[in-house]
């Protein structure tokens, strides 16, 4: 039979649907009825079906009813998710039993639906697996434009400090199990979460990321899980929710530890069994999601009370704490040769470097908000110098830091004041163990940091140090 195509559709190129049946009449039927959900195509057989699909790319579902020709319509469905993962497959049966019905949904089938159908059912099914692989399509989208940003090559670090932190998000990468992600904010909690993404085996499917924080209390559990049309006042449509969103890839939950205890207990269940409920409706779908959350709140006050407990325990399946910049000061001078030629890169700013004394002040400063703010001064420092400086100077920091407060260089490595002792000797040995830690073990930087010379520093350590 010659295809059916794009019935009534006014794009005859670029089938969104594509009907498999040997049934003339039904999927003549089938492609009036859904000609209204997008673009059409047929076939009766099934190698003309899988060839379809590689052939189109703008095909995000396949119907499937009766096959019985080289496939069963089991075995197409695994062969044509095996193809083409990102199609969306819907299984229709004149004679469905439940152990079929599970079968199909365990090998990849969106939904199961009986025939006779109802036409006003089975349309709204269409258009809401449409809308989730249209969303899905927008986030992949987004991810393409920052992919140049995703991986671990991104995460600019030479200091000791960070060696096991990006050795364990390598590892986590290499698996599908949750992970918490622990650091102040402005640490890089979502480029960890990108980077592990990246680099697994879901790299290819999206990657969707929600501040927790951000979402209003009405809405939580709506963004999360979706909702059906008329669940609440201004549900006019169905939503198919982030976890919809993010069906074989990631979903980063930042700021988790924001979550009412009741929205907890309901991602507890989508974590366990994976299954997500819209908000007004009566039926659970399957969701394969990885779960990567994070949160400026230490591991210690998430147990004892940031997240429930058989929720933490769920998620902290891999924890990884990024410690904050003021702990590995050794980085700073990198990260700033990062960022400037980020901006010469884009046209913004001539400066190539920064100056030693300008670079002495900064290793004084606590960062408070951590690569974020470095980042932030470079930035600022790119668009606002005039366009004969090619360094940043002494000068410059100081008005960077002016801006932050008189306090800026008083505060100590959690933004209040030095726990130092007060007797001379104690202080110099303070002073050197504190250096050091600031500088994560780096004798040369721990002078720098003091102001004195690195043979100075090497006398007045003790000899096992």
């Amino acid at each position: 039979m010659q295809d059916l195509r794009t019935a009534g559709a006014r794009n005859r190129d670029e089938p969104k649907i594509l009907i498999l049946s040997m049934d003339s009449g039904l999927r003549d039927s089938l492609a009036t009825l859904l000609a209204g959900c997008g673009p059409v195509s047929c076939a009766a057989g099934s190698m003309q079906a899988l060839e379809e699909l590689e052939l189109c790319r703008t095909v995000r579902l396949l119907v499937l009813f009766e096959v019985s020709d080289d496939f069963t319509t089991l075995d197409l469905l695994e062969e044509a998710r095996r193809r083409r993962p990102d199609v969306a497959v819907l299984v229709l049966s004149r004679a469905p039993t439940v152990q079929h019905a599970t079968e199909a949904i365990r090998r990849g089938a969106e939904d199961f639906v009986s025939v006779p159908y109802s036409e006003e059912v089975l349309s709204k099914e269409v258009v809401r697996i449409l809308e989730a692989a249209e969303l899905r399509d927008h986030v992949d989208h987004l991810r393409q434009l920052v992919s140049q940003n995703l991986g671990f090559d991104s995460i600019v670090s030479d200091s000791p400090r960070m060696r096991p932190v990006l050795d364990r998000a390598l590892a986590a990468s290499r698996s599908d199990t949750p992970v918490l992600i622990f650091g102040e904010t402005g640490t890089g909690k979502e480029l960890f979460a990108r980077a592990i993404h990246a680099n697994g085996s879901r790299s290819k499917r999206a990657f969707v990321a929600i501040n927790c924080a951000a979402l209003p209390a009405d809405l939580i559990e709506s963004e999360l899980f979706g909702h059906r049309r008329g669940a609440f006042s201004g549900a006019l449509h169905d939503h198919p929710g982030l976890f919809v969103a993010a069906h074989g890839g990631t979903l980063f939950l930042d700021e988790i530890s924001e979550l009412p205890f009741d929205a907890q207990a309901k991602l507890l269940r989508v974590v366990q069994d994976g299954e997500v409920r819209h908000v007004g409706g009566l039926d659970s779908r399957r969701v394969d999601v990885r779960i990567i959350a994070a949160s400026n709140r230490t591991q210690t006050s998430m147990r004892d009370g940031g997240l429930r407990q058989d929720l933490f325990y769920r998620l902290s399946v891999l924890v990884i704490e990024i410690p904050p910049l003021r702990d590995r000061l050794d980085d700073v001078p990198l990260l700033v040769g990062y960022f400037l030629a980020g901006l010469r890169e884009r046209g913004i700013t001539q400066l190539a470097r920064l100056d030693d004394d300008a670079l002495d002040l900064l290793l004084q400063y606590s960062f408070p908000g951590n690569v974020r703010e470095l980042q932030n001064m470079v930035e600022s420092m790119g668009a606002t110098l005039p366009a004969t400086s090619t360094s940043i100077r002494l000068e410059d920091v100081k008005n960077w830091l002016r801006r932050r407060g008189s306090h800026a260089l008083a505060a100590g490595p959690a933004g209040g004041t030095f726990d130092a002792p007060l007797k001379l000797s104690d202080l110099e040995t303070w002073a050197i163990a504190e250096a050091l830690r600031r500088a994560a073990g780096n004798k040369r930087l721990a002078a720098r940091l003091l102001g004195i010379s690195p043979d100075t520093l090497y006398r007045k350590l003790p000899k096992d140090a």
